[in-house]
């Protein structure tokens, strides 16, 4: 893994074979920027106030887009959507083609169907913008690039076998359905991923995927083997261990951290979950 502390390569090197390189580049552009069109699966994440357009799709800090491969005869490019804020912070992943093939066959998730992430702009909050997060300050301190790197793409590997997953689930679906509803479900999926500290019910993922609550619903569970409420309790609990395992936090204000306003509802979850009180499992981890 390198990180480019210049210019890009060369976007317009059609005949140069795949790149071997795993790369990171941050840095900024005025009004376009041009992608090297070498294979690499991109992830494009904007920094403080910069807005993105690319793919037909626009992100901004709130949210981060992965392109998958060109074969388009032009190289993606990213256009400033706000050129009057001057030059626009933006991070990029590059992830070699070559390399994350060979991941994914280790993994026994066909490398073919990386078109399931293309073009979809995901919220910012959950694990692939966390380690994003973290990585302009590493470049600054020279530490931890490569480690966070690394878990970027463990993170990329296991959305992209969850969607795959998510395409044999719907496979008596029609293609052309598929192919609308996979996006939309990953969206909601990652929405919940991204707010499940927040009062959110099953009807506001809905909404914000633009279906109605009874359709979304059925479609979550075949998709993904859970409803939404049991994804959302599973995420919330698998937090709220963490924060005891690892934090000095009292169990009041880790049940309100994670989505709960009751502590006696918490509590009572907990155990469902656990089999032991917060309280009791934190007894387990006397250095926390």
């Amino acid at each position: 893994m390198i990180v480019l502390n210049t210019h890009l390569p060369l976007a317009d090197a059609t005949d140069t074979p795949v790149s071997p390189l795993n790369a990171i580049w941050l840095g900024a552009f005025a009004q376009r920027l041009t992608l090297p069109r070498l294979g690499h699966l991109f992830i494009v994440c904007p920094l403080e106030e910069a807005v993105v357009a690319c793919a037909g799709a626009q992100v901004d800090s709130t949210h981060y887009l992965i392109l998958a491969s060109s074969t388009a005869s032009a190289p993606y490019t990213l256009d400033n959507v706000r050129p009057n804020i001057g030059q626009s912070k933006l991070l990029l992943l590059l992830l070699s083609p070559a390399f994350m093939a060979e991941m994914a066959q280790f993994l026994n998730i066909p490398f073919e169907v990386t078109h399931l992430l293309h073009d979809v702009p995901l919220p910012q909050g959950d694990a692939i913008s966390h380690v994003m997060g973290l990585i302009p300050s590493a470049i600054k301190d020279h530490s931890h690039c490569e480690n966070l790197f690394m878990e970027a793409v463990g993170q990329v590997l296991r959305m992209l076998r969850l969607r795959h997953q998510t395409l044999m689930n719907l496979a008596h679906h029609k293609e052309t359905t598929v192919h609308d509803l996979i996006p939309c479900l990953l969206r909601a999926r990652q929405f919940i991923e991204a707010h499940f500290g927040e009062a959110i019910r099953t009807e506001d993922v809905a909404r914000h995927v633009a279906l109605s609550q009874y359709h979304f619903s059925r479609l979550f569970k075949a998709a993904f083997e859970t409803t939404v409420h049991q994804y959302l309790m599973g995420l919330r609990l698998n937090k709220s261990r963490h924060l005891l395992e690892l934090s000095k936090m009292g169990v009041t204000e880790i049940a309100l951290t994670v989505g709960y306003s009751s502590l006696s509802a918490f509590i009572h979850a907990f155990r469902r979950y656990c089999g032991v009180t917060p309280s009791e499992y934190r007894s387990r981890f006397p250095d926390a």
